[in-house]
């Protein structure tokens, strides 16, 4: 009998919802924070990069494109729905969701299933339908819409993508619950990124069921079971134990790691923020190397100012 979480894993990294960086070619990641760091999540590719990105435009299409409720809640429904009954290995990653769900959350301990706009659709409407529950959109201009309707004093599970720092769940999907009358019955997820997000979920009493923490454990298993090899997980044992001396062992050698003249704009802003405040103290060791990246910027910049002119 296949290993539904075994599946997932292997999964996870085909479909690079896990994408870890080539440590002899690059580039590097480039994180919010603006510091770097050797792999990213794309949570939503888990159901297949092209599936994913196919589904995405459509759900910006009609929330776009459609006032009123019902009606985008059809089209919404329609789509993923589809898409869902189509593809096996989208069907076996929320078979995983529901089957943790059961596990970690009694019959009748919640009302509807909810997701907040958009990646949690993917997940939250096929989810609601093999659970046999109503499902609560949540828009991010703090609407709401159930085609069945809801009642005051009802419950929710609310289906996400990932959790990261959870700011969307402060922000936008425990405030729209609570103008709903709904109490949040807690969360699943498929992947989960660090801890700040979910000690702030336990402190707001929401409890979490994370189908993979991308940390260092889940990154032996990868290893264990060959998705990866001994040096890709000696370099990443090393990043979580001291990002700062992951970059000076793996990054500040090589200019060509960091593709300055052709990154993408956002990595860009966040790559010179890196380069000019120096959060991680790396200057004063590797000044020759940061006078290189320096350099590099400055034409990036300058060509951009000519473009713009």
């Amino acid at each position: 009998m296949t290993d539904p979480a075994q599946t997932l894993l292997k999964l996870t990294h085909e479909t690079k919802a896990v994408s870890i960086w080539n440590r002899q070619t690059g580039p590097v990641f480039w994180y919010a924070a603006s510091v770097p760091g050797p792999f990213y999540v794309n949570t939503e590719l888990v159901i297949g990069p092209e599936l994913a990105e196919t589904l995405l435009n459509k759900i910006t299409a009609i929330v776009g494109g459609t006032t009123d409720a019902a009606q985008r809640a059809a089209q919404l429904n329609a789509a993923i729905l589809a898409a869902y009954d189509a593809n096996p290995a989208y069907r076996q990653v929320i078979a995983a969701m529901t089957a943790a769900a059961k596990a970690a959350f009694p019959a009748g301990s919640y009302d509807v299933v909810s997701g907040g706009e958009r990646r949690d659709w993917l997940f939250s409407i096929p989810f609601a339908r093999e659970c046999g529950a109503r499902h609560l959109f949540l828009f991010k201009d703090q609407s709401f819409y159930c085609e069945q309707g809801i009642k005051a004093g009802e419950t929710a599970l609310h289906v996400a993508d990932l959790i990261n720092n959870a700011a969307s769940y402060f922000d936008l999907w425990l405030p729209i619950l609570q103008k709903a009358d709904v109490a949040c019955a807690g969360t699943v997820c498929l992947n989960s990124r660090g801890t700040n997000g979910l000690e702030r979920l336990a402190a707001a009493k929401v409890k979490v069921v994370a189908l993979n923490s991308i940390d260092l454990g889940f990154f032996a298993k990868s290893r264990d079971s060959g998705l990866i090899d001994a040096g890709t997980y000696a370099e990443l044992e090393s990043y979580f134990a001291a990002p700062k001396l992951w970059a000076a062992k793996y990054l500040m050698q090589d200019a060509a790691l960091f593709d300055v003249a052709r990154t993408d704009a956002k990595s860009f802003t966040r790559l010179q923020s890196f380069f000019t405040n120096d959060p991680w103290g790396l200057r004063p060791n590797h000044a020759t190397f940061f006078a290189a990246m320096d350099e590099a910027i400055a034409a990036r910049a300058g060509t951009a100012a000519k473009k713009a002119g």
